[in-house]
Formats: structure tokens, sequence, C-alpha cells
């Protein structure tokens, strides 16, 4: 099939543009304490992959043999309670890493890792992050800077998506996604990644007619717009209420 041709099919069917490896690294802000050549040598390293909605692109405790780098979608990391139901602890969008702490230090993984929306993602062996990881002592500094801000991250959205309400756990997804993809604008703030219903209730876990009766309530209430699939908050502090309500 031709290259063109591949990309109107992909798109058809609701699959994203795969990107390119080099484009992911280097929208990946932890990786950038990286020289050119030591990007170039590990995008020689790494491939893309993809993964269907709702696919494991790995189950907690099982060996780290690559990092993932969300390059085009979303990612939730997730834990399995003592009772047996499975909580939300983190959510990355385009151009965060993740099991890189679990590579880096040779242990499993502590998390599973699941697309919730149609997903394509760098994998880096274990041994080539390290190898970077050894040569470069400033990689270790932007590490550390970025890791207390995603535990604070990851923490806050554990007990946000906790709540049985789906209400609260709308708000919190669209709450999380604000602080990491949103952009001022004379209307509000508007989230700069195009998101459907369906990847808004694959995040909060709900169906995609609540999510879409819900959002439609908030938009007769003023709290947020749509134009398509972007989403713009109009009003935070209604946002915010919603988290707690």
């Amino acid at each position: 099939m031709p290259a063109n041709s591949h990309s109107v099919h992909q798109l058809m069917n609701g699959v994203p543009e795969k990107p390119s490896v080099i484009s992911v690294l280097e929208a990946c802000s932890m990786l950038n304490a990286l020289t050119d050549e030591e990007r170039t040598i590990l995008a020689k390293e790494s491939y893309v992959a993809y993964a269907e909605r709702g696919e494991y692109i790995w189950i907690a405790d099982s060996p780290s043999h690559f990092v993932g780098v969300v390059g085009v979608g979303y990612v939730k990391m997730t834990r399995t309670t003592p009772s047996g139901s499975e909580v939300a602890v983190e959510l990355l969008g385009p151009g965060q890493c993740f099991g890189l702490m679990a590579a880096l230090e040779g242990r499993i993984y502590p998390l599973s890792a699941c697309a919730v929306t149609h997903t394509w993602y760098l994998k880096i062996p274990t041994r080539a992050i390290n190898a970077a990881y050894a040569a470069n002592p400033n990689m270790k500094d932007q590490i550390l800077r970025s890791i207390a801000p995603r535990l604070r991250k990851a923490h806050d959205m554990m007990a946000r998506l906790s709540t049985g309400r789906i209400e609260q756990r709308l708000a919190a997804v669209l709450a999380i996604l604000v602080e990491s993809y949103g952009e001022n604008v004379p209307e509000g703030v508007r989230l700069t990644v195009p998101l459907t219903r369906q990847d808004l209730a694959e995040m909060a876990g709900t169906t995609v007619e609540t999510a879409i009766r819900v959002m439609s309530r908030w938009q007769k209430a003023g709290v947020l717009d749509t134009d398509h699939q972007v989403i713009t908050i109009t009003n935070m502090n209604l946002l915010n209420e919603a988290l707690v309500s």
C-alpha cells in the first residue's frame, strides 16, 4: 500500500498517523538533556509501536525491558487494590515517558500501562536508556527535577479518581489535562490536544453516553465550551467546584 494511502487508511479507521522516532524523542522533556549525538544513537535503537484503545502495553510486575514515551494518544498507569479493583495512578500524554525509573534501577514495572486511546508510543530498550544515562551526567539532574512533580500529580490523580461520582471523575480528568496541556486564551484555558467524548469516557472510567450528558450539562452551565474535539474550560472555578461537589 502506498505511504499516503496507508495514512488515509489509518485515519479512516480512527488510528492517528504514526509519528517518527526522532520527533517523539525530541518532544520528551525528561530526555532533553541528551546531546544531538546521544539522541541520534538512542533513535537508532528504538522504534514506534502501536496500542489499541484499552490494550495493555505491560502488566505490573513484568520485567522492565523498555521505557515508553507517548507519541500520540494517552496512556494510563494503574495499580490493582487488595480488593481487586483497578485504580488509575497517572495519566500521560504526548511527550511523557513511562517505566523510566524501573528501567534505570533494574526493577520490575510497579504499575500497569494501558492505552486509553489509540496510541503510538516509542519503545526504548532498557540497555539503550541505561547507556545514555551512564554517559550523560546532566540526564540524571533532569530526571530528578522531573520526578517530584510527576509524583505529586500521580498522588493527586489517584485521590481524585478514587471517588465514585462520575462528575468528579470527569472534572478530575479535565483538571489534570489542564495542568499538563492547558493554554491560556481569551475564552479561558484551552486544551492543546484534541479529545473525543470516547477518550474522556475511557479516562474517567464511564460510558460515552454519560460523558456526553455531563459535558453537555457543563457546556450549558458555562463551565466549558467545545469546538469539534477542542475543549476550552471557560470557568475554572466552576470546574473546581465540580471536583468537590
